[in-house]
């Protein structure tokens, strides 16, 4: 579609522009994530500790989950075009900044002003997904870009940590960098130019986390994070604890990539179908893979298994929830409660990480994480049903 077409109606997603939602996906799900596998690469160049590189992985996170919301309250006038193009350019500057950083404070700067604009960058894919798609296709295209996501942790991650060992870090950062640069430019020529108001600007905006179904699926996200992320945030020791090797763990994460990727495919179909089904499918799916997780971790094949199961019925659940949310924010501000659910999900998946390492320290056997994040999705889903029952006029998007 010309940049200069005004969108009158839903017509379809160009498969160039799908491709761009995509290849962006990819690369900030890469940026956000390829810290952790160059940690003593960044450690010997600064001559920090290891301790400190984990700042960097944390200024990204973290800014991430405070400037999307702020920002979506800023930019909710501006036209989509306008805030893709201008956000990626920033983010391409921040990612050339990381490529040449002199030193780990300008290192950390870089990683502030990428986390900075993750969140709007991919807010403005999914509202423009969202707008383009014709009915009956919406989660399956929103699910495109949380499948781009996907892939960088599969496919993304390992790729920069492999030019980090043949050459040095900054061929990690100069390769986020041109992803970035090819998504820019296609979307320069390929992003619509719809100016169609989104809704609400200020702080009028903010009542949209009033409204019962957004702060429902808002919940959901959070509480599914927290316990899907107990058991996946540490699949190594969940592996290695049934006796796997550690150098067979990586192929292995193989298949539970591919499970998480098949996951995000299904999730989508399933809602383009019955959106508040799926919500409840997915969810009730997430929670029982963790009980058979739970279950089967006693042998080698049983936690290959179960880990894949979790990251299959996992990732089903993201384009019901990122569609749920726009949709019943609609007229308000789609914008603000993407961004707020983005920081949830994020929120969540942090407290995962300090209640599993917490277990793991007071002794808890890795085997059994899964049941440990059980309860949190059980709540996920007591909250999917009300949210669901009592949608009322009110919550029903216009």
């Amino acid at each position: 579609m010309p940049a200069s077409t005004p969108v009158s109606r839903p017509a379809g997603v160009p498969h160039l522009l799908s491709f761009a939602f995509i290849l962006g996906a990819f690369a900030l799900g890469t940026s956000e994530n390829v810290i952790v596998g160059i940690v003593p690469r960044l450690s010997e160049a600064f001559e920090v500790s290891v301790s400190s590189i984990g700042l960097l992985v944390t200024a990204y996170a973290g800014t991430a989950v405070i400037a999307g919301p702020v920002l979506s309250l800023l930019t909710a006038r501006i036209p989509l075009r306008v805030l893709t193009l201008s956000a990626l350019v920033v983010y391409a500057a921040g990612t050339v900044l990381a490529v040449f950083a002199p030193s780990f404070p300008a290192l950390l700067i870089a990683r502030i002003v990428t986390g900075a604009l993750h969140t709007s960058v991919l807010v403005s894919f999914m509202l423009t997904a969202i707008r383009l798609a014709p009915d009956g296709q919406r989660d399956r295209t929103v699910g495109r870009i949380t499948l781009g996501l996907g892939i960088a942790t599969v496919i993304g991650v390992p790729i920069g940590n492999a030019l980090a060992e043949a050459w040095n870090w900054q061929w990690a950062f100069a390769f986020i960098a041109a992803l970035v640069v090819a998504t820019s430019a296609i979307m320069l020529v390929v992003f619509p130019d719809d100016r169609a108001p989104r809704g609400e600007a200020g702080w009028r905006s903010l009542r949209v986390l009033a409204r019962g179904s957004v702060l429902g699926g808002v919940a959901m996200s959070a509480l599914t994070g927290l316990g899907a992320m107990t058991l996946l945030a540490f699949a190594l020791p969940f592996l290695t604890g049934t006796g796997i090797r550690e150098n067979a763990v990586a192929a292995l994460l193989l298949v539970y990539g591919a499970a998480c990727l098949a996951g995000n495919v299904i999730g989508g179909r399933l809602a383009d179908h019955r959106l508040a089904r799926a919500l409840l499918v997915t969810l009730t799916a997430t929670g029982i893979a963790l009980l058979i997780a739970g279950l089967l971790a006693g042998s080698r094949l049983g936690a290959v298994i179960g880990l894949a199961l979790v990251g299959l019925t996992y990732f089903a659940t993201f384009p019901p929830l990122n569609t749920w949310i726009a949709t019943h924010a609609a007229g308000i501000a789609p914008d603000l409660a993407l961004a707020v659910n983005s920081s949830a999900f994020n929120i969540g998946i942090a407290a995962a990480g300090s209640l599993g390492g917490f277990a793991l320290s007071a002794g808890l056997a890795a085997a059994r994480l899964p049941c440990l994040g059980v309860g949190a999705v059980a709540a996920a889903l007591a909250v999917a049903c009300l949210t669901v029952r009592q949608k009322g006029p009110k919550d029903a998007p216009p």
